[in-house]
């Protein structure tokens, strides 16, 4: 346990973190391979991954699986699980291949046994970390899983600090949206001439090299292209197909960037087939401001009660929709305010929207 707040303490990112972390796990939990994927909590797909190079050349089909396939012990159902680390001998009682992950992509990659951790903290998911073994190697053990949920907890406080000590910028950065065009097996078709930047920082973000893909972008694709397979198939409109289906949305805090926001579209053209256009760009306060909110420790009941007051509702509305009196919806707006550092609701307005607000500064506690 020292030692890990000893990593976070001198870590300058959570990237740099996670490599101590899995340094100091090997020995504890031996492991063939590793990935520890950073989370955005309020939409549970990935921010960037620390990925070990054994396990890079599948990364990808795990990422497609993990959103298009209906498969055992998925990460957003551990995440509301009474037990958040599993393995997956364990869950499908010894017998692994009723997975399809497992006999698609696991085994024929000599693995024999897959640890999964979400790791939580409050209530809030911050990352995943997943642990894998060889077929010639034993199986995680009942005590390993009780090692690693013991200090579960711990890793996702850390990677929450990393999450919230982003600055934000002073003034809202001018350059455009980078927008790119992949086909249903991920290929890059087209782009505009903002992309190559776009791209130049979420690569330096997560450390990896020009011929790897930002995982963030790699998780919208993938779940986008699922969500619109599955709309498509659910409403016998292949041959022409719904082009309403919902975009997916990561917001990425970026080290001395700001939060960048990532969206997917699934899109079809009659001659193409299915398509996928991706967006980046600088997030805006309202993408923002569930992380703001986080920054300043408000509890559920009170981010529910800011969403209705940037909605311009009165005191007795919010009342109404949340189901509570006037005078319960005014001590939670004093709690607000406290937290804050603000006396009315116009100033908590200007306070969460603004950009020239800094997480660094004294108005926002960074206390783990």
């Amino acid at each position: 346990m020292q030692k890990l707040e000893e990593f976070a303490q001198r870590s300058h990112s959570s990237y740099a973190y996670i490599h101590s972390l899995l340094e100091e796990l090997k020995p504890m939990i031996p492991f063939a391979g590793a990935c520890c994927t950073n989370i955005d909590p309020y939409r549970l797909l990935s921010t960037g991954a620390v990925v070990e190079h054994n396990i890079e050349s599948i990364h990808h089909q795990l990422l497609a699986y993990e959103y298009g396939h209906e498969d055992i012990n998925h990460y957003d159902e551990l995440v509301y699980s009474d037990h958040p680390v599993v393995t997956l001998h364990h869950i499908t009682e010894g017998q692994p291949e009723q997975s399809s992950r497992y006999r698609d992509i696991l085994e024929p990659a000599g693995f024999g046994d897959e640890l999964r951790a979400a790791l939580l903290y409050k209530g809030k998911c911050w990352g995943y970390l997943t642990l894998f073994r060889k077929k010639d190697q034993s199986l995680f053990s009942e005590q390993e899983c009780g090692v690693l949920s013991e200090i579960s907890p711990l890793i996702a406080r850390h990677l929450r600090q990393f999450s919230l000590a982003i600055p934000f910028v002073n003034e809202i950065k001018l350059r455009s949206p980078g927008i790119m065009m992949f086909s249903e097996q991920l290929e890059l078709l087209s782009s505009n001439s903002d992309t190559c930047h776009w791209l130049d920082v979420l690569r330096q973000h997560e450390g990896i090299t020009e011929s790897v893909l930002p995982r963030p972008i790699l998780a919208v694709a993938s779940m986008a292209l699922a969500d619109y397979t599955h709309t498509a198939k659910s409403s016998h409109q292949w041959e022409h197909p719904s082009t309403e289906n919902s975009p997916i949305q990561v917001c990425v805090p970026v080290r001395q960037h700001d939060y960048v926001h990532i969206t997917a579209y699934g899109l079809y053209g009659k001659n193409t087939g299915v398509q996928l256009m991706i967006a980046i760009q600088s997030a805006s306060p309202l993408d923002i401001l569930p992380w703001m909110m986080e920054a300043y420790h408000l509890s559920e009941r009170e981010q529910q009660i800011v969403d209705q007051v940037i909605e311009g509702l009165s005191t007795r509305k919010i009342a109404d929709i949340l189901h509570i009196s006037p005078y319960t919806v005014q001590d939670h707006l004093k709690s607000i305010f406290s937290k804050t550092k603000t006396t009315s609701r116009r100033e908590l307005i200007a306070r969460l929207l603004s950009r020239t607000t800094c997480l660094e500064d004294n108005n926002v506690p960074l206390s783990l």
